[in-house]
């Protein structure tokens, strides 16, 4: 399978995206998304919430000021299958970034209607790690999915809450350790 690919210009603006990039976005419920809908827009339009934002600023900056490519682990996962991918953030042309992930593992699973995006919601909310999937369940931390619908019954029911993505304590202390080292390595999330 050929790594998902796409580039950035000097303003973050999404300048190219590859075949694989529009392949997993149609195999992921992202058929609208076509060139002439991301081409030009800058990432930021893609990225919900603010604390993600800043730790991708970081990176861009990072990988912008000495040319050190950045290398993380997250999660991305669907409705039936829990997903581990890789994440290069290299430097392209001009000050521009090059994008690039592979999956590493995948599993499937018993589909999570809360993780459907076309399906109905409720008026609730619940915030998942934009890292490695875990929804914060208080008192409890942030849990598995799986584990967090055992805790939290509204998870489960016919109209699922809404997600809101944060980014857990655990992801954002690895994010900012991984800042520091050469080259950067961070493993967020597990199978």
């Amino acid at each position: 399978m050929e790594d998902l690919r796409y580039e950035l210009s000097a303003r973050d603006e999404i300048s190219f995206v590859n075949e694989e990039w529009f392949r997993f976005a149609r195999a992921n419920d992202g058929e609208s998304l076509r060139a002439g809908q991301i081409l030009g827009r800058p990432l930021w339009d893609f990225i919900g919430d603010m604390e993600t934002r800043q730790i991708y600023r970081l990176l861009h900056r990072r990988v912008r000021e000495n040319g050190t490519p950045v290398r993380l682990c997250f999660r991305c996962d669907a409705p039936d299958r829990r997903r581990l991918l890789e994440l290069d953030i290299s430097a392209g042309p001009e000050r521009g970034l090059i994008y690039r992930v592979r999956t590493l593992g995948e599993r499937e699973r018993q589909p999570v209607p809360l993780l459907e995006p076309q399906r109905p919601r409720s008026e609730h909310f619940v915030t998942i790690c934009a890292w490695c999937e875990r929804i914060a369940v208080p008192p409890h931390g942030w849990l598995e999915i799986e584990s967090a619908i055992a805790v939290l019954p509204l998870l489960a029911e016919p109209r699922p809450p809404q997600l809101t993505h944060g980014v857990c304590e655990v992801c954002v202390q690895a994010l900012h350790a991984a800042l520091g080292e050469e080259p950067v390595r961070a493993v967020l999330g597990q199978l």
